[in-house]
Formats: C-alpha cells, sequence, structure tokens
C-alpha cells in the first residue's frame, strides 16, 4: 500500500514538472510606425496604420502585449489592441476624412516596460462641398427662413459658417455633420445666402447660393407739427406721430425720439405737446418697429429766441479794493414781433443771492472790497422764459503795501551783492524799482509770489548801504510807496595786517617768553589769524576773535627758535592779508656771559702773574750765567725763554679777546 502512494506521488510531481515551463525575460528594443498606402492622401482612402515592433527574450512564455496608438499627442489612446507577444499590429482608417488628418505614433507596453515609436504626421487632402437649404424664398421684411448647412461625410467637429453675400451672419459648430438656423431678414432687398465649414484648420469650399426676396413692409410713419416748424420761444408746440391706419390693429411701436433723448416711448394713440425754448431747436424723428423692422421719419423744428442769452460784465477790469465797479447784465436780441426791451427783467446775483432786490435794469454798482469778492451771474425772464448767463468770478485788486527792502546774503565792502525787494501783501504783477540817492537804478516786474524782485548792488564804504531804497507800485492810480533805506552788517575786508615782537627783535634772549603780536589795521571781526615761521608751511597756530588783533606765544624760547616769522588775518571778506616778515635771533642769556667774563678774568690775571714770577727767575739765571757760562750757551736759553713767554702772552691774550666778545654780546 506504501509502495502505490509513493509511485502515484512521483508520477504527479513528474506531471508537474512537464506542464510548467519557466517565465521568459525580455527587452523591447524597437518600436516603428508605417503608414500605408501613404503619408499624405485623398479623402476616401482607406488607410492602414502598422505598428512594429522588435523585442529580444530569453525563450519560454512571454506576458501579453499592448499595442496603443495616438493623434496629435494626446494622452489617452485613440486606439488600444491586446495581443499574444505579436510584434506587428495594423490599425485601419477606412474611407479617411479631412478629421482623419493629424500626428500619429504608437506604443508597446509590456507588464513595466515600453516605448514609443517614432511620430508620423498624415494629411488626408480634400473636403466635401457643403450643401445650403432654406425652407423659403421669399419674405416680408422683418420674416425669418430656416436655413441648413450639410456636410455628413465629413467626420469629427465642424464649424459652420453662414453668410448673407460677404457677411457672416452666423456661425455654429456640430459633431453631426450639419446646423440648422434661423436668419431674419431687417430691409427689403434680394439676399443671397450661401455657408461653408472648418475643421482642422482647413476652410471647405463655399455651398451653392440660394437667394432670397425679402419684400418691403409697407409701413410708413409720418410727423407732424402744430402750429408749425417755426415758433419762437414760449409757443406751444404739439407733434403728432401716425401710421397707415390699416397697421392700427397690427402689434407695433411708435416712439418720438430728439437725438439721444427719447421723448415719448408709445405715440400710438397720444401726441407730444411742449412749451419750447430755444434749445429744443434740432430735428424730431418718429420711428416706429413692427416684426423688427424700424421705418423712421423725421422733421426739423426750429424755435426762435423770444430773447438772447444774457450777457454779464463787470468794468472796469481789474478794480482794485476801494475803487468803485459796475456789474451790468443785459440780452441783446429780442423778438420784436412778441416782447419790447423793456419787458425783460433782469436779476444779478452774488454768490447765489440777489444784489439787485427790487431794481431789474441789469446794474449793480458798488466798491470793491473783500466783501463785494465772490461769483456773479444774472438772469433775463420774460413771458415764463428764463435764461442765464455765464458764472464770472469777482475778485478785487489788492494795493501793494509798503515794500520791504533786505540783503539776500552777506554784504563786503566792494564786492556784489543781492538786494530783494518784497511786500507783505499787493496783486500781482507788482513793479518794483531799486534807487540809490534818490535815483531809479532798475526795474523788476514780480509775476507772482515765487517771482522775486532781486537787484546787484556794490558798496565801497559802509554808509553807501543806506544809500539803497526800493519802491513797489501795482496800480497806476495810486501812488508807489517807498520802503525805508536798506540796513545790514557790512563787512569790511582785512587790510593792512602787521606782526609785532615783544621783546623787540634785538632784545630777544634765551629762556624769556617771546609775543608775537598780529594786528589788523582794517577789518570787522570776528578776525581769523594764523602765525607763520618761514620754511614751514603748516600754521603754527591760529585763533578767531571779536577783535583786531591776537598774540601767539612762544614760552622759554632756545636758539632753535631764532628765524623769520609772520601771521595772516582774514574774516567773512574771505580774502588772506598777511603781515611783514620779522626776523629775530635769540641771544645767550645774562648769567651765562657773566661766568664766562669772570673765568676770562681769572685766565688773565693767572697770566699776568705767571709771566711776572718768569722774569724775576730770569734775572737770577742771567747772573749766574755770567760766571760759568759761555756766551753762546746763554743766547739758546734765552731763545728758548722768549719762546715760552711769548705763547703765555698768546693764550692770555686769546682769552682776553673771548671775554670781550662775550662782553660785547
Amino acid at each position: 500500500m506504501r509502495a502505490t502512494r509513493t509511485c502515484l506521488l512521483l508520477l504527479f510531481l513528474l506531471f508537474l514538472f512537464t506542464c510548467t515551463e519557466a517565465q521568459s525575460e525580455f527587452i523591447i528594443k524597437s518600436v516603428k510606425l508605417f503608414v500605408h498606402p501613404a503619408k499624405e492622401v485623398e479623402r476616401g482612402t482607406n488607410l492602414t496604420l502598422t505598428c512594429n515592433a522588435q523585442v529580444s527574450h530569453t525563450g519560454g512564455r512571454l506576458p501579453q502585449y499592448t499595442y496603443n496608438f495616438y493623434k496629435n499627442f494626446e494622452r489617452k489612446a485613440l486606439h488600444i489592441q491586446k495581443m499574444d507577444a505579436v510584434e506587428q499590429v495594423n490599425f485601419s482608417i477606412p474611407n479617411a476624412r479631412a478629421f482623419d488628418s493629424g500626428i500619429y505614433r504608437c506604443e508597446l507596453v509590456i507588464e513595466q516596460q515600453n516605448l514609443k515609436s517614432q511620430t508620423e504626421s498624415v494629411k488626408v487632402k480634400g473636403l466635401q462641398v457643403p450643401e445650403l437649404i432654406v425652407d423659403k424664398q421669399r419674405v416680408s421684411e422683418g420674416e425669418s427662413v430656416s436655413a441648413t448647412c450639410r456636410a455628413e461625410e465629413e467626420k469629427g467637429s465642424l464649424q459652420f459658417s453662414f453668410k448673407d453675400g460677404t457677411n457672416e451672419v452666423h456661425r455654429e459648430s456640430s459633431e453631426i455633420g450639419h446646423v440648422q438656423t434661423i436668419l431674419t431678414f431687417h430691409s427689403a432687398r434680394i439676399a443671397r445666402l450661401s455657408c461653408l465649414y472648418l475643421i482642422n484648420q482647413l476652410e471647405s469650399n463655399i455651398s451653392n447660393v440660394v437667394t432670397v426676396e425679402v419684400q418691403e413692409l409697407d409701413i410708413r410713419p409720418t410727423i407732424t407739427f402744430q402750429p408749425s416748424t417755426e415758433v419762437i420761444e414760449g409757443d406751444t408746440v404739439q407733434i403728432f406721430c401716425r401710421v397707415d391706419s390699416k397697421f392700427q390693429n397690427s402689434t407695433f411701436s411708435l416712439k418720438l425720439i430728439k437725438g439721444k433723448d427719447l421723448l415719448k416711448p408709445d405715440m400710438k394713440n397720444s401726441n407730444y405737446s411742449k412749451v419750447v425754448q430755444a434749445t429744443d431747436t434740432g430735428e424730431y424723428e418718429c420711428r416706429a418697429t413692427i416684426n423688427s423692422v424700424t421705418k423712421t421719419d423725421a422733421q426739423n423744428l426750429t424755435v426762435k429766441e423770444l430773447f438772447s442769452k444774457p450777457i454779464l460784465t463787470i468794468t472796469p477790469v481789474g478794480v482794485f479794493e476801494g475803487q468803485p465797479f459796475t456789474v451790468t447784465c443785459k440780452s441783446s436780441d429780442f423778438a420784436s414781433e412778441r416782447i419790447s426791451r423793456d419787458q425783460v427783467k433782469y436779476s444779478i446775483l452774488m454768490n447765489g443771492q440777489s444784489v439787485t432786490l427790487g431794481a431789474f435794469n441789469g446794474e449793480y454798482n458798488a466798491t470793491a472790497s473783500t466783501q463785494t469778492n465772490g461769483n456773479y451771474t444774472c438772469n433775463a425772464q420774460a413771458n415764463n422764459i428764463l435764461k442765464w448767463s455765464q458764472l464770472q468770478i469777482f475778485k478785487a485788486k489788492m494795493l501793494v503795501s509798503k515794500p520791504i527792502i533786505e540783503v539776500v546774503d552777506k554784504v563786503v565792502l566792494d564786492r556784489p551783492f543781492k538786494i530783494h525787494c518784497r511786500s507783505e501783501y499787493g496783486s500781482f504783477p507788482i513793479n518794483y524799482t531799486l534807487i540809490r540817492n534818490q535815483k531809479p537804478l532798475n526795474q523788476i516786474l514780480s509775476w507772482h509770489e515765487n517771482d522775486h524782485a532781486s537787484f546787484s548792488a556794490v558798496i565801497s564804504t559802509k554808509e553807501e548801504i543806506q544809500d539803497y531804497k526800493c519802491i513797489a507800485q501795482n496800480s497806476q492810480n495810486s501812488p508807489p510807496l517807498m520802503s525805508d533805506a536798506l540796513s545790514a552788517p557790512v563787512i569790511v575786508p582785512v587790510k593792512k595786517v602787521s606782526l609785532v615782537v615783544l621783546p623787540g627783535p634785538d632784545q630777544v634772549i634765551e629762556g624769556t617768553d617771546v609775543y608775537l603780536i598780529c594786528n589788523a589795521g582794517i577789518g570787522t571781526p570776528p578776525i581769523s589769524f594764523k602765525w607763520y615761521r618761514l620754511g614751514n608751511n603748516s600754521a603754527l597756530m591760529s585763533n578767531t576773535v571779536q577783535v583786531n588783533n591776537s598774540a601767539h606765544k612762544l614760552p622759554k624760547v632756545s636758539s632753535k627758535d631764532s628765524g623769520t616769522y609772520y601771521c595772516e588775518a582774514y574774516n567773512n571778506g574771505i580774502e588772506h592779508s598777511q603781515s611783514d616778515k620779522v626776523t629775530f635771533t635769540v641771544r645767550m642769556a645774562h648769567w651765562k656771559i657773566g661766568i664766562i667774563a669772570t673765568v676770562c678774568l681769572l685766565l688773565l690775571a693767572l697770566s699776568v702773574v705767571v709771566l711776572l714770577k718768569y722774569r724775576s727767575k730770569r734775572g737770577k739765571r742771567e747772573t749766574a750765567a755770567q760766571l760759568s757760562v759761555r756766551s753762546g750757551t746763554l743766547r739758546l736759553q734765552e731763545e728758548e725763554s722768549d719762546q715760552w713767554s711769548s705763547n703765555n702772552i698768546a693764550a692770555g691774550t686769546s682769552d682776553s679777546n673771548s671775554c670781550t666778545i662775550l662782553n660785547a654780546a
């Protein structure tokens, strides 16, 4: 029994081994797309797209192949076909149309691998000529026809265009090969209808042309005026709009229009009445509309002015405060057949308030002031007709105030400076005149607040600043006003600079303090001073003071301070003025001279003592010589003694001369 079971198990395993086949490994090498019979064909041709693939594999069982066909790079596949390990698949497009034109490619997908082919452009030439059908070929104005444009042999979305002559009247898209629309005709004529369609940016030929006779609708409105088309302001005018009686029971509208204004929307059962003014002159139009057809009739109405629009005038022009002025309101033209000049009543208003209460002659007199400034207007009235003038703004001019004269910047003698003339108030333009010693120098006309009256001037003495004044005037009827005399600080440039050394240049002794005093003979403080030593470009010291002199101290001078010194001075006049150069030598101190003199006197006394002692010894030696030494030897000793004496005397004389020189110093 056990042996039987073992045999059965071995047979079963052998069966599984023979029935099971290993899964194959594969690689998609290439995918290519072919178009048959050609890439460019005529409409109606049967197209075949062939996707050819090359796949390498290890043998055994292959997974399923999936072929995808795409058009115009869309993500969604146009056609999908699944096969069992087939390396070529066809996609057929029977009876090709322009819709089938485009860019195609195919793709092979095997499990996780995929590869796309190259793209191929397919063009199908030729489009079906569309057909136009209408339900009626004779209509009246305002009626419609049903028009159908057909191209049912084409596929895809077609965009149909309907034309009346050369004008496109309707456009609509359809995917069923035809479009039906309603076309309405608004004017009598012979309409020539046609259609075409567009697909893939291609335009078909024009369809057959269908003529539609549009007959005129016999409805004509008429417009009439009572009493006449020429009237005068104040008259009552009635306007009538009518149509033929046979249309009275029809559905239509009747409107009265003037320019952009719809005066009355329904004139079928009433008229339009108005008391007219000159502004009512113009063309009036009666417009009848039935079945979207409009007919019109128009006439001109002329309305003559009863009196002209009043004109407001203010005289004189440019009134100054305190001067009288007159406001006048008048109409120049009148319809003498209706009214006289005296029947027109005038009112003058300022800021909306009447200033001529109880007076209607159109004249207002007043004296200009701030209270009379404002907006003036007037009206004229007669026979219930009221007309207004244009608004005028009146503002009395202000007389110029006493001018103020001032300098713009600092004033420096003998240099040009600016004088500014201005007034605190006054209406422009203002004429400013600069005078000096009552003589006019120059004039400037100032037109606005920022238009400054600036004059150039030069003075040579401080007192001349007060010679300048200015005159301001802005009205020929008022006398000019004069300013006060110009007053401003005058800067005198620094001149006549000198340098003084204390003690004097010949009395500077070593160890003492020396003062270099710089003095400006002319100049307006504050004055800045600088001290220099010749040969050194840098200033020893600088100082600014409110007086005309300043000093620089050299403390405890020594021989190194000997040299040449000078100073500079300047103020707001800008120019620098330099002093003459002063030289001094620092002499030796007195105590040093005393020591040297004492030493010299001691040396002199010592020399005298040595000389006297020498001469005494010399006498004794001469006596002994006469007794024991030859005369030749004696002469030799005398010569030696004389030489030694001469050397000592010379040394004493030198010390004496040194003392004399020091003493002199």
